[in-house]
C-alpha cells in the first residue's frame, strides 16, 4: 500500500465516526484559535510600539540617577538619629559636582540635569490662554508635522508645540503659526509674581500614541523660564537634581552595557530609552503569554480527546485490522495509518483555528478602530506573521502526532488471528 492510499484511507476512516471527529477537531479549533488571535495581538501591540518608538530618536540619550540602597530597604523601624545621618531624599539628589565628574568620563559628550519647568499659560495672537505643560529639550529628534527641529545652540526663545495649540491659539494651519511669536507667562516657585517671555514657534509636533508628545523648549528658553520659578530660591536647592541626562558618543550596545558598569562602580544607575521601552514590552508579552497558556490547556484537553477517539477506532475496526494484518499489511504501515488520521486531525483543528482567528482579526481590528483604541492612530490591534502561524500549525500537528502514537502502537501490536476473532 502507498503512502498516497495510506492517507486516502486514513481520512475515509475519520468520516466513519463523524461525531466523534468533529468533537475533538472542535477542541483543537479553540486551542489554535485561542493561540493565533493572542499571538497576533502580541504582534500588532509589539509592531505598534516599535513604529511609534522609531518616531522619536533617543539612542543616545541616558536617564542617570544615584544608586541608593534606600528604596530596597524593608526595615521600617525606627533608626537612631546622629549628627552623621543624612535626610532620606539626599540619597538620591545630584548636584553641579555630579555633573562635572561625569562630563570627564569618555562615554559622554555632554551631561546635564534633566529638570522640570512651570509655565502658567501660553497666550496667541487671539489673546486666548490657555494652561501649558512643557518639556526642556534633551536633544531628542522628534517626529514633527510642520517646520524644524529646537536649536540648543542658539541665544534665541524657541518651541515646538503640539498640534492641539494650533487653532486655539488663533491660526488655522501648521503652516500658519510657523516662526510666529507667542507669550508665555511665568511665576517664581515662591511668590506669585508673574513675568512674560516671547518665544518663536519652530515646528508642530506630530502624535504619538505610545509615547505621547508634549510642548518642547530649547535650552535658551528653558533657562529662562527656569532663573524665574527658581527666583528666591537658596544656591543649594538651585543647584540640586533628581536626575541627569548624558549623551552617548557612541551609543552601541557592547558600550551602554559598559557604561552601566562604570555608572554602578561609581554610585549611579543609567537607563537608556530602550530599557523603558523594553518594560512595557515584557507587561504585554506576560499578559499575552497567559492567554497563550489557556489556548494551550485546550490543546492538551483536545490531545486527549485523540486518544479516546483513536482508541475507539481501534476497538471499532479491530477484525479489520486483523484481516488488513494477515493480509500482508506491515506494522509499520498500520501504525503509520493510526498516526496520519491523528496529524489529519490536528491539521484540520489548526487550520479551521488560524483562519477563524485570521476572520475574527477583521472584525475586531474595525471595532476596535471606532472604539477602544480609537485614540492610538494607525494601530492595527491584531497582525499575523508566517513565522508564528506556521510555528503554531507544526506544534499543534506535532502534539496530534504524539497523542496518535499511542493507539496507533496498539493497533500495530493486535494478533490477526486474536483480532479476527474480536466480537
Amino acid at each position: 500500500m502507498k503512502i498516497s492510499d495510506i492517507i486516502k484511507t486514513a481520512n475515509k476512516n475519520l468520516k466513519r465516526n463523524k461525531g466523534r471527529t468533529f468533537l475533538t477537531i472542535i477542541a483543537i479549533f479553540i486551542g489554535a484559535f485561542t493561540i493565533a488571535l493572542t499571538a497576533g495581538i502580541n504582534t500588532g501591540v509589539n509592531n505598534f510600539i516599535h513604529q511609534q518608538v522609531k518616531l522619536v530618536d533617543r539612542n543616545n540619550l541616558l536617564l542617570i540617577n544615584k544608586n541608593s540602597d534606600i528604596d530596597a530597604s524593608t526595615d521600617n523601624s525606627p533608626t537612631k538619629y546622629s549628627e552623621k545621618s543624612t535626610n532620606a531624599a539626599d540619597d538620591h539628589v545630584l548636584t553641579k559636582k555630579d555633573i562635572e565628574n561625569l562630563k570627564k568620563l569618555k562615554w559622554f559628550s555632554d551631561v546635564s540635569p534633566s529638570e522640570s519647568i512651570a509655565i502658567n499659560y501660553i497666550e496667541g495672537k487671539n489673546n486666548n490662554k490657555f494652561e501649558l505643560s512643557a518639556y526642556i529639550d534633551d536633544g531628542t529628534s522628534y517626529s514633527l508635522e510642520a517646520g524644524r527641529q529646537l536649536n540648543n545652540k542658539i541665544n534665541q526663545n524657541e518651541i515646538l508645540l503640539t498640534t492641539d495649540y494650533v487653532k486655539a491659539l488663533g491660526y488655522q494651519s501648521n503652516k500658519e503659526i510657523l516662526n510666529k511669536t507667542i507669550q508665555l507667562n511665568i511665576s517664581p516657585e515662591l511668590s506669585d509674581k508673574k513675568e512674560s517671555i516671547k518665544a518663536t514657534v519652530v515646528g508642530i509636533l506630530a502624535p504619538n500614541s505610545i509615547l505621547g508628545v508634549q510642548t518642547t523648549v530649547n535650552k535658551h528658553l528653558s533657562q529662562q523660564i527656569l532663573n524665574i520659578n527658581h527666583d528666591g530660591l537658596s544656591e543649594n536647592l538651585k543647584n540640586q537634581f533628581y536626575s541627569l541626562v548624558a549623551t552617548i558618543k557612541d551609543p552601541s550596545s557592547r558600550n551602554i552595557e559598559e557604561i552601566k558598569k562604570d555608572l554602578n562602580n561609581l554610585g549611579y544607575t543609567g537607563q537608556t530609552f530602550e530599557d523603558r521601552i523594553d518594560n512595557v514590552l515584557s507587561a504585554v508579552d506576560a499578559i499575552t503569554s497567559v492567554l497563550i497558556i489557556f489556548g494551550a490547556i485546550s490543546l492538551l484537553a483536545a490531545s486527549f480527546g485523540i486518544i479516546n477517539t483513536l482508541y475507539m477506532s481501534v476497538q471499532d475496526r479491530t477484525r479489520e485490522i486483523g484481516l488488513m494484518k494477515a493480509m500482508g499489511m506491515s506494522n509499520g504501515k498500520l501504525f503509520l495509518s493510526f498516526t496520519i488520521e491523528s496529524v489529519l486531525i490536528g491539521l484540520i483543528g489548526a487550520l479551521l483555528g488560524i483562519l477563524g482567528a485570521f476572520g475574527s482579526s477583521v472584525i475586531i481590528n474595525k471595532v476596535a478602530a471606532k472604539s477602544f483604541v480609537q485614540s492610538f492612530e494607525n494601530l492595527s490591534l491584531i497582525q499575523f506573521n508566517a513565522t508564528s502561524i506556521s510555528l503554531i500549525v507544526l506544534i499543534i500537528v506535532l502534539i496530534s502526532f504524539l497523542a496518535g502514537t499511542l493507539p496507533a502502537k496498539r493497533a500495530a501490536k493486535l494478533d490477526p488471528i486474536t483480532a479476527l476473532r474480536y466480537e
